[in-house]
C-alpha cells in the first residue's frame, strides 16, 4: 500500500517506474524492481487535507497542549494524535526500533509548519530528535510518500516515528515535544497560546515481536520493503477503517526479492522467468492453521503496474493469490502474491513450521515476482495491524543502498550471524 515505491531502484534495474500496492485502497508493498510502487520521493509536495475532527477520529492517543512545565490548557494550531502505540522490534541493524505514526491536524488559519519533534524516555532523556531534512522527509501525505513540513488548512500528515534505542533499554512510555511556526500575518494569530506541543504521552506496546522461521530458504533475500525507514513504502500506508482509525498495514511487513550478483533479474526483466526469485518455495513460519486461500488470479507482466493492466478490480485483489495462516490468537501470517496454481494447502488444513505452502509469483498488486510477508493482528491484509516480527535465525550478508545511482545493487558490509531479529530495509538475508 502505497503510492510509489523503490521507483529510483526499479528505473535503474528495469528501466522503468515499478507499480503500487497501496495508493488506491491497499496492498502490500514490495519495492526494488519487482514490487508495487516505489521509494520516498524527494519533491516536496501537498499533504492530503479533511477537517479537523474527521483526521483526530482517524487516530489515537492524543492528548491536550500545555507549555513545557505548566498543566495548564491553552491554545494551538495543531492537533496530535497516533496510529498505535508503539511497537517495539529488534531489528538486524544490531538496536531495538519503536514504530508508529503522529497524526498532525492543522486546526487553524493559515498553513502551519512543522519545525522539530522530540520524543522523550520517562525520565525525560532525549530518544529523537527530528528537524530540518530529517523531519521533511518523515513528514507525508496520510498515504502516500510526497514529503513536507508544511500543513495546509484543515490538511492533516502523517509523521513516520522511528525511534531507535538499546536492545536492553527498557521503556514504558514515550513522551513527545513539537515545536511549530505560523505567518506572523495569520488571521487571530493572537489567539495561540503555545508554538509547542508537549504531546501525545503514549505508552509502548507490552506485546513481544513473534519469533519465527523465515518464509524461503536460500541466500540473497533483499528485504525490498520492510522497517523502518520512511522511504519504505510499508511505512508510507495508512488505511482509514471504519472511519474510526488508521490501519498500519505492513509497518513491519517485508518485500523479499531474490539477488544474484547485484542484479534481480536477467536479461531485461520483462519475462516472469527472467526473475531470479520467480518459483521459489515458500513455507511455513510456524505450525498453524490455514484460514484464508486464494488462488485464481493470473500472473501479472513484470514491469507493468497491476492497476494499469486491471488486474487489480477491488479490495479483494490486492494480495492476490496467497496464504493466511492462524499463528495464534491474534496473530496471523499473510503470504501475498503467489504462483497460480502452487498453492498446496486448503482452509482449516493444519500445518507446520517449514511446509511448502506454494510459490513465489506475480499476482494481485505486483510489479514482478516478489513475496510479501508479515504478521497482522486479524486476517484482513487491508484492515489489520501489522505486528513486530523477527526470524530466529539466519544471516545478514550486508545492506543494499537503494539510492546509489548504479545499475549493480552493491551489498555493502561484513556477514552478520542474526538471531530473533528483523532484516530492516536494504538487508540482504541469507536464510537456511
Amino acid at each position: 500500500m502505497h503510492p510509489t515505491r523503490f521507483d529510483r531502484l526499479a528505473k535503474r534495474l528495469a528501466g522503468r517506474p515499478l507499480s503500487r500496492r497501496a495508493v488506491t485502497k491497499g496492498g502490500a508493498g514490495l519495492a526494488a524492481a519487482a514490487l508495487t510502487g516505489g521509494g520516498g520521493a524527494a519533491a516536496q509536495g501537498t499533504p492530503a487535507t479533511g477537517t479537523a475532527a474527521a483526521n483526530a477520529a482517524a487516530a489515537v492517543g492524543a492528548t491536550p497542549a500545555a507549555p513545557a512545565g505548566t498543566g495548564a490548557p491553552v491554545t494551538t494550531a495543531i492537533l496530535v494524535a497516533a496510529t498505535n502505540a508503539p511497537l517495539r522490534v529488534a531489528g538486524s541493524d544490531g538496536a531495538d526500533h519503536l514504530d508508529y505514526d503522529l497524526i498532525v491536524t492543522n486546526a487553524f488559519t493559515a498553513p502551519v509548519t512543522l519545525t522539530a519533534i522530540d520524543v522523550l524516555a520517562p525520565d525525560g532523556t532525549r530518544l529523537l530528535h527530528l528537524a530540518g531534512a530529517a523531519l521533511v522527509q518523515a513528514t507525508q501525505p496520510l498515504l502516500g510518500a510526497t514529503p513536507t513540513a508544511q500543513l495546509p488548512v484543515s490538511g492533516t500528515v502523517a509523521v513516520v516515528m522511528d525511534v531507535v534505542v538499546p536492545h536492553d533499554r527498557a521503556l514504558s512510555r514515550l513522551s513527545h515535544r513539537i515545536s511549530y511556526t505560523v505567518p506572523p500575518t495569520a488571521p487571530v494569530r493572537t489567539v495561540l497560546e503555545a508554538f509547542t506541543v508537549e504531546a501525545p504521552t503514549l505508552p509502548v506496546d507490552p506485546r513481544p515481536a513473534t519469533v519465527l522461521a523465515p518464509p524461503l530458504h536460500g541466500a540473497g533475500w533483499l528485504a525490498a520493503n520492510g522497517c523502518c525507514s520512511p522511504d519504505s513504502s510499508h511505512r508510507q500506508t495508512r488505511l482509514a477503517v471504519d472511519g474510526t482509525r488508521l490501519a498500519k498495514i505492513e509497518m513491519f511487513a517485508v518485500d523479499f526479492i531474490l539477488l544474484r550478483n547485484g542484479q534481480l533479474f536477467t536479461g531485461n526483466g520483462n519475462a516472469l522467468t527472467d526473475w531470479y526469485d520467480f518459483g521459489s518455495e515458500v513455507v511455513a513460519v510456524a505450525d498453524g492453521t490455514v484460514v484464508s486461500v486464494r488462488d485464481d488470479m493470473p500472473e501479472g507482466t513484470p514491469n507493468i503496474p497491476a492497476n494499469s493492466a486491471s488486474e487489480v478490480k477491488g479490495p479483494a485483489d490486492y494480495d492476490g493469490n496467497h496464504v493466511i495462516l492462524a499463528l495464534k490468537p491474534g496473530v496471523y501470517a499473510n503470504y501475498a502474491h503467489l504462483q497460480p496454481g502452487s498453492i498446496t494447502v486448503k482452509v482449516g488444513e493444519h500445518v507446520t513450521a517449514g511446509q511448502v505452502l506454494g510459490k513465489l509469483g506475480d499476482t494481485g498488486n505486483a510489479t514482478a515476482p516478489h513475496l510479501h510477508f508479515g504478521l497482522l493482528d486479524n486476517p484482513d491484509p487491508l484492515t489489520g495491524t501489522s505486528l513486530p516480527m523477527v526470524f530466529d535465525r539466519y544471516t545478514v550478508a550486508g545492506t543494499v543502498n537503494t539510492a546509489a545511482a548504479s545499475s549493480t545493487l552493491q551489498v555493502v558490509g561484513p556477514p552478520q550471524a542474526q538471531t530473533a531479529t528483523l532484516p530492516l530495509f536494504g538487508a540482504v538475508a541469507d536464510f537456511r
